[in-house]
């Protein structure tokens, strides 16, 4: 394989050269793997873009994006956490992160429209990730029960923490016994959404799965139902063979006593 820094020049291509240079570069280094490597489609590309070219915000969105699921681990913890605080700073990192993208893509020719900007936003949202960056070649999707890794959940949050931003007060009348538990239920209903929250991202990755492994059986059905017509074709073929070489032998066999008659007459 070409050296590293090489590869990444090809990620770094408009999208259009991508697939001649990546020809080319294989052409020239005798390297056949590398026909290989997959072009990005426009959203991974534009990612990749990013990381390049923008590496400051690429490296906030991975930071805050750290932050925020630190955050929620330790709070489905039982922990002190302040997960307000952190997604406050993520959203601000995305949406720096997705106006240099559309910037990105404007250059490039191409236009952010809404259709455009969900990968993007889903592939941001996945990040950090163990994909290689700077070389996506597919848009990412979080799978939610990542984040639950190693962490145990829990029943009852053993002190429930107020946002850094607000200070919790009590509501008139409301006694102490009273205020703690209102504040515990409201930790419960915050990991249940985000419990929410990790269902539903793996209910949208397991039905891009189901997606793909249709697509993967509809192509084998229809390669079993062209070699099945291929089949009896051949065998269609094969009868007409064996038909054909019958007759053929029937004939030699008549040609060979006929000649065989005649040189006896002669001879």
């Amino acid at each position: 394989m070409a050296a590293d820094d090489t590869i990444d020049a090809l990620f770094q291509l408009p999208l259009d050269e991508f697939t001649a240079a990546r020809n080319e570069m294989a052409k020239q280094t005798g390297d056949g793997s590398i026909k290989k490597i997959e072009k990005p489609n426009l959203a991974a590309w534009a990612v990749n873009q990013l990381y390049w070219h923008q590496r400051k915000l690429y490296d906030e969105v991975i930071k805050t994006s750290t932050q925020v699921r630190t955050a929620y681990k330790q709070m489905l913890a039982g922990k002190s956490a302040d997960v307000k605080a952190a997604e406050v700073f993520h959203a601000e990192a995305m949406r720096k992160a997705k106006d240099a993208i559309r910037a990105i893509l404007a250059a490039a020719g191409n236009n952010a429209s809404d259709a455009m900007m969900t990968p993007i936003n889903e592939t941001l949202d996945a990040l950090p990730t163990t994909e290689r960056p700077g070389r996506l070649t597919k848009p990412l999707r979080r799978t939610g029960f990542e984040a639950l890794q190693g962490v145990t959940i829990a029943a009852k949050p053993s002190k429930p923490v107020a946002p850094k931003t607000e200070t919790a007060k009590p509501a008139a009348g409301e006694s102490d016994r009273e205020r703690k538990k209102r504040e515990a239920d409201q930790q419960e209903l915050a990991m249940a959404k985000e419990r929410l929250r990790f269902a539903e991202a793996a209910e949208r990755e397991a039905e891009a799965a189901l997606d793909r492994a249709k697509r993967t059986l509809e192509r084998a059905e229809r390669t079993r139902e062209r070699i099945e017509g291929e089949l009896e074709e051949a065998a269609i073929a094969e009868k007409g063979a064996r038909k054909e070489v019958s007759s053929s032998e029937s004939a030699f066999e008549r040609a060979r006593a006929e000649s065989e008659r005649l040189r006896k007459k002669i001879g």
